[in-house]
């Protein structure tokens, strides 16, 4: 009996390992399934995301460009004022491509960057029968990738606006914007931050209708053929291809595709290998390395678990900013053509002065449109470092009452009040930054005064004569700011008086970042419908240090 007992022990712990073992082992590969799960979620969340962003990003561009198309173009190769409208355009000096006017018969009239000979040949290029087509419906069309252009010798693909003729649907003629394919250009780079750095096998391609690779993470393959025709039937969502995971998102106002890839074994690594040292525990410790193991997947799972839920919070960050862009741009984008198009339908029934007046309307949204532009590039160079400054010794007093003048221009009914020391005041900036600042919080200003109230910009030196300071304050007596918000205003796609007021909410974000880069600081004090007070602080610049001169 206890000769049986005791084979029976051994036996019964075996059997009690075995099961511990079999347990530990069942668990990890659910929670290993439930782990790489997740992270196809994730990567599916992220790859929707950058499609939708690009896709709203490309309709606001798009709306933009299509008022071009109702410019009375004389269309006749050579025309100097068809030439001279195109060069009024804002033209990067070192682009690498160009522009160009086409007429009914497909040739090619006149353009800036034109390749020699290219005024009176024929365009023809891939895709531009179907483009055709498509214009008599809609104001802009996409060409696939060409090998060249007429602008460059590089690889590009062309945006066309088509140019109307006088009945309905009709078209005379178009405008082409080409767009030439560098490892340089924005938006290549900004492609090119989505790079995995760990993982060698990961990719990330925009793919046009020809299966051409538009950008992409991996530079060598810029304009040819994506590497696998799957890419573009398979459905939308996550696939298996080969030994490759594959997710795809549409771009559907261009007709392209997001696709990301990455090989299986290298996109589950993150879990793989905890798990092959967890068996390896298990064989050499049974019960304890399971346990250890356990602890270990827990862990994992929590830090996936976090993974995505920063995924996440990326993805409604990004649709907040879609959502407040895509608002914000279509009101001035509206009324630019608005204006323009009641200037050119009544134009010989228009006064000068009402001719002059819609002009007027038009440029202040066009401003408007800029500097929202201008803010969420700002940002985005703020973010990644590249925002550049030059500095310089400044009068201060010179460069408060530019920020007056412009301020006035833009809106003559606005008074604005300067008070300045009775000293001359140097500081060490960069202008158009510090211009930048100024613009931004006396615009901050205007939109939270009421009619008829004055705002103020107040200068006072502080400190003692060793280290002295300046601070610059911009009053209004508008309805004022909450305490508890008095600090979080200064944050992105933060507006005041619970977002009744117009503007991307990056204004006063990139205001606090420009001041803290001249080694000042920003702040804000208000007295609800009485008095806010927007000032920041920046230290003077050394009596004998030389000032610039203000240009006049």
């Amino acid at each position: 009996m206890s000769s049986m007992r005791d084979r029976a022990r051994p036996a019964l712990a075996a059997a009690l390992v075995g099961l511990v073992a079999i347990s530990v082992i069942a668990l990890l590969r659910t929670a290993s399934d439930r782990g790489t799960q997740a992270l196809k979620d994730a990567k599916l969340a992220q790859v929707e995301a950058t499609a939708n962003s690009f896709n709203a990003r490309i309709n606001a561009e798009l709306g933009s460009v299509t008022g071009l198309g109702s410019s009375p173009w004389q269309l006749t190769p050579g025309s100097k004022a068809d030439a001279a409208v195109l060069h009024t355009f804002d033209v990067d000096p070192n682009a690498k491509s160009g522009f160009f006017l086409i007429d009914g018969h497909d040739r090619v009239t006149s353009g800036v960057l034109l390749r020699p000979g290219a005024v009176g040949s024929r365009f023809a290029a891939p895709g531009w029968e179907q483009a055709k087509a498509k214009l008599a419906a809609s104001p802009v069309a996409v060409l696939p990738v060409s090998k060249t252009g007429l602008t460059t010798e590089l690889p590009s693909y062309d945006f066309v606006v088509a140019i109307r003729g006088r009945t309905p649907g009709s078209v005379r003629g178009a405008l082409v914007l080409e767009q030439a394919l560098t490892s340089d250009s924005p938006f290549q780079q900004e492609i090119a931050q989505l790079a995995d750095r760990k993982a060698s096998s990961a990719a990330w391609f925009f793919v046009d209708t020809s299966g051409s690779i538009v950008a992409t993470t991996q530079t060598s393959s810029l304009g040819k053929r994506v590497e696998n025709p799957r890419y573009l039937t398979a459905h939308e969502g996550l696939s298996d291809i080969g030994k490759r995971i594959v997710v795809t998102a549409d771009v559907p106002t261009l007709g392209w595709r997001v696709v990301f890839r990455e090989d299986h074994s290298q996109f589950v690594s993150a879990l793989s290998g905890p798990l092959q040292i967890a068996g390896l525990i298990l064989v050499l410790v049974l019960l304890a390395g399971g346990m250890t193991m356990v602890v270990m997947l827990v862990r994992r799972l929590n830090e996936s678990r976090e993974q995505e839920q920063r995924l996440r919070e990326l993805t409604r960050s990004q649709a907040e900013f879609i959502s407040v862009v895509s608002h914000e741009l279509r009101t001035p984008v509206a009324g630019v053509l608005g204006f323009l198009q009641t200037t050119v339908d009544h134009w010989s029934s228009l006064s000068d002065a009402d001719r002059l007046s819609t002009v007027r309307r038009a440029v202040t949204n066009a401003r408007r449109l800029q500097a929202m532009t201008r803010d969420v590039l700002d940002t985005e160079s703020i973010e990644s470092g590249r925002l550049g400054y030059a500095f310089q010794q400044v009068d201060l007093e010179s460069e408060l009452r530019t920020a007056v003048e412009g301020s006035q221009g833009a809106d003559a009914a606005q008074q604005v009040s300067l008070v300045v020391p009775p000293q001359r005041v140097a500081i060490e900036a960069d202008p158009d930054r510090l211009q930048q600042v100024l613009a931004n919080l006396l615009e901050n200003a205007r939109k939270n005064t009421p009619p008829g109230e004055p705002i103020a910009i107040e200068a006072k030196v502080v400190g003692d004569a060793g280290q002295s300071k300046v601070q610059v304050s911009v009053v209004d007596r508008g309805p004022g700011v909450d305490a508890d918000s008095l600090e979080r205003i200064f944050d992105k796609f933060v507006r005041g008086n619970d977002n009744a007021v117009t503007g991307t909410g990056l204004g006063l974000y990139i205001v606090r970042r420009i001041v803290e880069a001249h080694h000042g600081r920003i702040w804000c004090e208000s007295s609800p419908g009485n008095r806010t007070a927007f000032t920041f602080e920046l230290p003077v610049a050394r009596a004998d240090a030389p000032v610039a001169e203000p240009v006049s």
